[in-house]
């Protein structure tokens, strides 16, 4: 017996949009010093939001991980539109970052200020448009 995946509920009468972007970026080659610095990947994620016309919710929250092979720097941006998350391994020279937000945005911006901000020599980004049918309205009155 095979599972089945369900088909997505339509509703052909509601008008719909895309609800936003979901880039992923993993760089290799990294500069070892560059990406165990905790102050350089809290000012990136502080400053790349206000670039990229998004709006913070809070301070980038950061932790520092010290288990050998996972060791490195993990680093978290609340967004208004959602996220911004990263981890990097400098004993590996990579860096895993993702960015999601409820709107477009430039991703060809925030691929350069990593690969920029950590020397990263190869970069792998992948976009995912998300929600592909989002209704543009509310489905149900927010007041009942």
């Amino acid at each position: 017996m095979t599972a089945s995946v369900p088909e997505p509920v339509t509703a052909h009468s509601v008008p719909t949009r895309n609800y936003g972007l979901h880039l992923t970026l993993d760089g290799y080659g990294g500069d070892p010093e560059k990406l165990a610095d905790l102050t350089r990947l809290f000012d990136i994620l502080e400053a790349l939001p206000g670039e990229i016309g998004m709006n913070k919710i809070g301070a980038p929250h950061l932790i520092r991980i010290t288990e050998a092979d996972v060791a490195g720097i993990s680093g978290f941006i609340f967004l208004l539109e959602s996220h911004i998350s990263v981890h990097t391994y400098p004993y590996k020279r990579f860096l895993s970052m993702d960015c999601y937000s409820c709107r477009e945005f430039d991703t060809e911006v925030v691929v350069a200020r990593f690969r920029d901000c950590f020397d990263l020599e190869e970069v792998e980004p992948q976009v995912l448009v998300r929600g592909r049918r989002f209704p543009v309205d509310n489905l149900v009155d927010p007041r009942e």
